[in-house]
């Protein structure tokens, strides 16, 4: 039928429209258009056959020169076969590596919003540390002005202040258990009357009631937050105090997780506990790690501490051990101050002031243990998401605390502590 057509030659010249002249087999043109159709519909393909590395000659319809052999349907069959096998492996190899990227992208995602709520909870920690800072740099300052420093440390008679702000440092320096309390109580019997009348969230700030515990928590939370900061002392005491019989006692587990159930917390605040938590753990495990190796170095030189008339402390071995003393002090600070930073942020950056209000309220008789309910909280979330109470952050690292380990605590292990109060 393609003889019929007096263009053609057999090459491609005629179905790409080009003159006779410029009408020679174009290894493109022939790469371009593998197959053909003729009139009845068979399928055939030009085939160029080339003998050791040149076109094969003979006769064409139209004495050309070139041949063009036809290949039987099979034989296309095949060819058309492996095409579109080359096809298919390169749209998998595209699919693949486009899967590959998308999920390189997920997890780069994640990661930046894991980075972006570290930056936001290491924002608010900061910003904990400098509102103690200034506390305490006050107080510092004040000592350092005073003609006596014992107006700062001692308890002499000769303690005087004179600026209203200093005296206010100076009372909760000197404060007892026995003047917090009742301020506490009388504050828990005010708030939990206002909160009987407020309405879930309770979050309103234009809503009288809401205005009205906003108001008690900011005075009780700014005699806690110094309590912490210049009494760690009494805030231990606090924690580890039964306040309706004052004797002391410890809540079990299952008290503070009613107590979280008080808060309704949001998803956002969960999510802030839980981050500061693994923050608060990260900081106390390399606490623990120096405390470890200060502990096998008092444990080494317990033999010159012996009371054997006979025996004598060399000046060697004393200056060690007062070194590892200072040493375990230094210690202890770290730990007090990763407890604070906890509290500061727990109670004033994560809770609207109804919830503080509901932690008072609901630890009763309990003192509101700040780390104890950060914890109930991460009880929670592992449970809801199927891995039990075992996969708390950080708690494989923490060895058992004595007693509740508040935020506000500086305590550590039993045995450093008693040793350390016995040292002063």
């Amino acid at each position: 039928m393609l003889a019929s057509f007096p263009e053609f030659d057999g090459g491609l010249g005629f179905i790409l429209g080009l003159p006779r002249s410029e009408q020679i087999l174009r290894p493109e043109a022939q790469s371009n258009l593998d197959f053909l159709l003729d009139g009845a519909g068979a399928l055939f393909r030009n085939c160029s056959e080339r003998e050791g590395g040149r076109m094969a000659d003979g006769p064409t319809s139209s004495g050309s020169g070139h041949t063009h052999a036809l290949k039987s349907p099979t034989e296309c069959q095949n060819a058309q076969k492996r095409f579109r096998a080359r096809q298919k492996e390169r749209m998998t190899c595209l699919e693949r590596e486009v899967a590959e990227k998308k999920a390189t992208f997920e997890q780069l995602a994640q990661e930046n919003l894991l980075l972006r709520a570290r930056a936001t909870i290491l924002e608010k920690v900061v910003n904990c540390r400098d509102e103690q800072l200034s506390i305490v740099q006050a107080f510092e300052e004040r000592c350092r002005a005073s003609p006596d420093a014992q107006s700062c440390f001692g308890t002499g008679s000769s303690n005087t202040v004179v600026n209203g702000t200093d005296a206010a440092h100076e009372s909760f320096r000197k404060m007892k258990k026995e003047q917090v309390i009742p301020q506490y109580k009388a504050f828990l019997a005010e708030v939990s009357k206002y909160l009987l009348h407020c309405q879930y969230p309770c979050s309103d700030p234009t809503n009288p009631i809401v205005q009205q515990v906003t108001a008690c928590v900011q005075r009780m939370g700014y005699i806690l937050k110094h309590l912490v900061l210049l009494n760690p002392s009494l805030m231990r005491q606090l924690l580890l105090l039964n306040m309706e019989t004052m004797q002391p006692g410890a809540a079990v587990e299952s008290h503070w997780d009613s107590v979280v159930a008080s808060l309704q917390l949001g998803a956002e605040q969960r999510a802030d506990i839980m981050a500061v938590l693994e923050l608060y753990y990260g900081l106390l495990g390399k606490v623990y790690d120096e405390r470890k190796l200060i502990r096998a170095g008092l444990a080494q030189g317990v033999g010159t501490l012996e009371s054997s008339a006979t025996t004598f402390v060399a000046r060697n071995d004393l200056a060690a051990e007062m070194e590892l003393m200072e040493q375990l002090h230094a210690n202890l600070a770290k730990e007090h101050s990763a407890h604070t930073l906890l509290n500061c942020f727990f109670m004033g950056k994560v809770l609207l002031p109804a919830q503080f209000a509901k932690v008072a309220v609901y630890s009763y008789p309990f003192f509101p243990d700040c780390l104890a309910v950060a914890l109930a909280v991460a009880r929670q979330e592992n449970q809801t998401r199927g891995g039990g109470s075992g996969g708390m952050p950080g708690s494989a690292r923490v060895p058992p605390r004595g007693g509740s380990g508040s935020a506000a605590s500086g305590s550590g292990s039993g045995s450093l502590d008693s040793h350390h109060q016995h040292s002063h």
